[in-house]
């Protein structure tokens, strides 16, 4: 009466979850799409193509709970990545150039926040920043492992990018077409 008493939890339990209807954790190398990694879980989940637009997907849409396309709500522990395939982007990556004739994995990188423990890190403890960075790199060659154990037809980059330039490292590694 009061509103006092028990409060209806924002989220279950378990905390978020990658929706399966939307997403699998296979990847045929056809198409460009955007993808979640599960940083607790270590789990790749790779948009389906819904109506052949895998890529133009939102992250947030991807995670269970989310009420709109435009939601940010539980995407804290998951890593955003895109996945163009040869010939599905241009133009420049926070003013950086990039060969899109080739296929490129961006994984979307944040220095002051940490994935593994759900926490902002301020500003001034930069030990504690680069460590996170250290974090997120290892999350993000787990990505790229993935797409190298896909044996893609064709090369593929992997560009870590952050808010600025300065926070990105862009051709981080690089893999030839599997033969």
């Amino acid at each position: 009466m009061f509103g006092f008493g028990k409060r209806t939890p924002e989220q279950p339990p378990d905390g978020p979850q990658v929706s399966t209807k939307l997403c699998t954790n296979k990847f045929n190398g056809r198409s460009p799409h955007v993808g979640l990694y599960d940083c607790r879980e270590r789990k790749i989940w790779i948009a389906k193509p819904l109506a052949g637009q895998a890529i133009r997907t939102s992250h947030a849409r991807l995670i269970t709970g989310s009420d709109n396309a435009t939601s940010t709500v539980w995407k804290d522990r998951f890593l955003c990545f895109w996945f163009y395939t040869p010939d599905t982007g241009q133009g420049y990556i926070l003013g950086y150039p990039i060969d899109w004739a080739e296929a490129h994995l961006l994984v979307r990188i944040d220095p002051q926040w940490d994935y593994d423990r759900q926490r902002l890190i301020p500003a001034e403890l930069s030990d504690q920043i680069d460590a996170n960075i250290e974090r997120q790199v290892k999350h993000g060659l787990r990505i790229f492992e993935f797409f190298v154990a896909c044996k893609l037809p064709y090369p593929f980059a992997l560009h870590l990018v952050g808010q600025r330039a300065s926070e990105s490292q862009f051709y981080l590694k690089r893999v030839e077409a599997a033969k």
